[in-house]
């Protein structure tokens, strides 16, 4: 069993502000996972800079964790901290959206 995880520049923890942990499970290089991974970046970078960690999980190398956080369906973003847990599943090219599910705007749906 590979694991493969990749952490994106930035701390878990930072002074000063809320930290994020995100872990997103993508399938391998396919279309949606490569758009999501891209997306997320830019959206952490933009709204989130320096208070952050992304962990990529490709669920064609690391089967045990899709099965323990019940992954599906990829893309899949589940926000880990701070709690309450989130998750959004696709690409997320909907950024208003997105944003709005990981409670870093006042629109919470």
């Amino acid at each position: 069993m590979i694991k493969t995880r990749r952490r994106a520049e930035g701390k878990a923890s930072v002074a000063g502000g809320t930290a994020y942990t995100f872990r997103l499970f993508v399938a391998g290089n396919e279309s949606n996972s490569t758009q999501a991974r891209e997306n997320l970046a830019r959206l952490c970078e933009k709204h989130l800079k320096g208070r952050y960690r992304i962990d990529i999980v490709d669920v064609l190398k690391d089967a045990t964790s899709a099965f323990k956080y019940r992954v599906l369906l990829t893309p899949l973003l589940i926000m880990i901290k701070p709690r309450p847990e989130a998750s959004v599943l696709g690409n997320l090219s909907d950024t208003k959206k997105v944003l709005a599910t990981l409670r870093l705007t006042g629109d919470a749906q």
